[in-house]
């Protein structure tokens, strides 16, 4: 889908990634709604950007709220074009000593604001017969870079890449879908995430991600490399190249174990969920489906 005159929703937009994402847009031709659990921030945000932008405080964990909000900016904008599911968190902790609060509140941001945003849009697209473009903000983490001490945010992401994955299968070809997956990124996500979540991760381990984050790549960079890519219909969107040393090192892995373990053989599809529904449907007929 061709972006510039476009409109646009973006969570997680006054900061970051997604601020990017609405600063390219409007200057694009565009016309963005803000979406942001921080009220001011997103205010602040619209404001430099003028009349093409409105704001809207949200919580996208809240799935009331997200259909709310959904309406709102459907209503403002009069129909949306592209929807970036980017609103993310990241309390940063070991696996071991993270609390079901700091899971909760990862997976309830991360996977669930993005399937509920995702949703609540595609299904106004689809009663409006409105084309479309989903993009999903997963992360490298998806693709198999570790990330020690952070594994709800690495869990979350990788739920991230499965959402799209079946919503790209489930929805009409009018409505393209794709996932982002940056690499390392000047955001403030060290500090934008206590102050949505309302928990503080080690300080010695804040001061580092700030430190780290500050050397990423600058967030208008990936945002101009995601609109080039939706435009050309990708799905899988990656902005850093070093990203492909996990990716290869998973895809690698997975390679060799089912060379070793399960190899393609003559009966390889017997239990194949595809031709075991084909195999049913022979004998009953498409009635069982």
């Amino acid at each position: 889908m061709e972006t510039k005159g476009r409109t646009a929703v973006i969570t997680g937009g006054a900061s970051g990634i997604g601020a990017a994402l609405a600063e390219a847009m409007v200057a694009d031709g565009g016309r963005v709604v803000i979406v942001d659990i921080n009220k001011d921030a997103a205010e602040a945000h619209a404001a430099r950007l003028g009349d093409a932008a409105l704001a809207i405080a949200c919580n996208v964990a809240d799935v009331a709220g997200v259909e709310a909000m959904a309406g709102e900016a459907w209503n403002w904008l009069g129909g949306v074009d592209l929807v970036f599911a980017n609103a993310g968190v990241s309390v940063a902790r070991p696996l071991l000593k993270a609390s079901e609060a700091e899971f909760d509140v990862t997976m309830g941001v991360n996977l669930k604001g993005v399937w509920a945003t995702a949703r609540a849009f595609a299904a106004r697209m689809i009663d409006a017969d409105h084309a479309g473009h989903l993009c999903l903000t997963a992360s490298e983490h998806a693709l198999g870079l570790q990330h020690p001490g952070n594994g709800f945010y690495t869990a979350s992401k990788h739920g991230v890449l499965a959402l799209g994955d079946v919503f790209r299968a489930e929805l009409p070809e009018s409505i393209g879908v794709s996932v982002l997956c940056p690499g390392l990124t000047a955001t403030h996500m060290p500090d934008t995430s206590p102050a949505a979540t309302g928990m503080s991760a080690d300080e010695r381990r804040s001061d580092m991600a700030r430190a780290v984050m500050a050397e990423g790549k600058p967030p208008l960079e990936v945002a101009r490399h995601t609109l080039d890519e939706i435009a050309r219909g990708t799905f899988l969107i990656v902005p850093e190249p070093s990203a492909w040393l996990a990716a290869e090192k998973r895809a690698d892995e997975v390679q060799d174990e089912f060379a070793r373990q399960a190899p393609m053989g003559p009966d390889a599809m017997k239990y194949h969920v595809g031709a075991v529904v084909e195999r049913l449907m022979k004998k009953t007929g498409p009635g069982l489906m």
